[in-house]
């Protein structure tokens, strides 16, 4: 196997790792739901206040799905390999 497809597999295998990793979707939630905590105490009066927290409460997931296709992109995924296809071991 060439080292250009060694490195794209390498890429894939990361990519899926991270795209995976527990600990990124339970910060991503975290600070979602901060976020909607906030909008239900806040004064409704402070528009541009309630326009920050409802951005960043919509926008969490529009975040990931946006680092999702960051990190396919750069996982070598023009090569065909898919994350979730390559064997964590190798």
């Amino acid at each position: 196997m060439s080292a250009d497809a060694l490195d794209r597999q390498h890429r894939a295998r990361e990519a899926g790792r991270l795209l995976n990793e527990p600990l990124l979707a339970e910060a991503m939630e975290a600070v979602r739901m901060k976020a909607l905590v906030e909008l239900g105490t806040v004064d409704l009066g402070d528009i541009k206040k309630v326009m920050e927290l409802r951005a960043l409460a919509n926008g969490t997931q529009e975040l990931l799905d946006a680092l999702t296709a960051i990190l396919l992109e750069g996982g070598g995924m023009d090569g065909g390999i898919a994350p979730e296809t390559v064997d964590a071991q190798g």
